[in-house]
């Protein structure tokens, strides 16, 4: 699983999948997209989670749900009193990043049509993790977006610098993906459908428009 969804995604259907197919064992990684499209190719992996559509040749993609991108917005910044943002609002410049090698970074710059990075000091700013990006927010330094479902864990006292976007919502598209000639279907199968079920009750269907992951 990437790393941008692996930490809300993974304890939300783990334990429902383990519980209902106790004779699975799973050896779960984290990994770039990048490495996880060479393992595939090299039948190193069964199969893997990743912000798609990635388009390769001999790769299988089963879409999962669509995650809707969500503003985090502090209270000094000047869309602060927008109760909806738009992706014309933003501003690539003020936005602080996940640092370079995440598709969810990419997702954000392709959503602001922002096709340069070079020659702006605030991109210094950038981080691996989406908690550190909520605490630079916090204080002061820019907004930044998250997937919904990294949203689901913001405190109480801090849900008011949630920002939705109108709709269509900006989102990415999440699938499961193995390589074509994989012998391991039913348990692949067995994984879509658990994970389905669990993520159905968590992001209620709206109108998305899909970001690619890529640049």
């Amino acid at each position: 699983m990437i790393p941008t969804i692996m930490p809300t995604l993974l304890p939300m259907f783990l334990k429902n999948f383990s519980n209902r197919y106790p004779k699975v064992h799973l050896k779960i990684e984290e990994l770039t997209t990048e490495e996880i499209i060479s393992k595939l190719k090299d039948g190193h992996l069964d199969a893997a989670i990743v912000a798609t559509p990635l388009s390769h040749e001999k790769i299988k993609e089963r879409v999962l749900y669509y995650e809707p991108f969500v503003g985090y917005i502090p209270e000094n910044h000047r869309l602060s009193s927008e109760t909806k943002i738009d992706s014309s609002d933003l501003d690539i410049e003020d936005i602080l990043l996940l640092e370079d090698g995440h598709c969810f970074r990419d997702g954000v710059i392709n959503l602001c049509k922002a096709s340069k990075l070079s020659g702006t000091d605030k991109f210094q700013l950038q981080s691996g993790s989406f908690e550190t990006l909520i605490k630079l927010s916090n204080e002061g330094l820019g907004m930044t977006l998250l997937p919904f479902l990294h949203t689901l864990d913001i405190p109480a006292d801090q849900k008011n610098k949630l920002h939705y976007f109108n709709e269509p919502s900006p989102a990415r598209e999440v699938s499961i993906i193995y390589s074509k000639s994989e012998l391991k279907m039913q348990i692949i199968n067995a994984l879509y459908d658990v994970i389905s079920g669990v993520i159905r009750g968590a992001i209620a269907f709206q109108d998305v428009k899909i970001i690619s992951p890529t640049r």
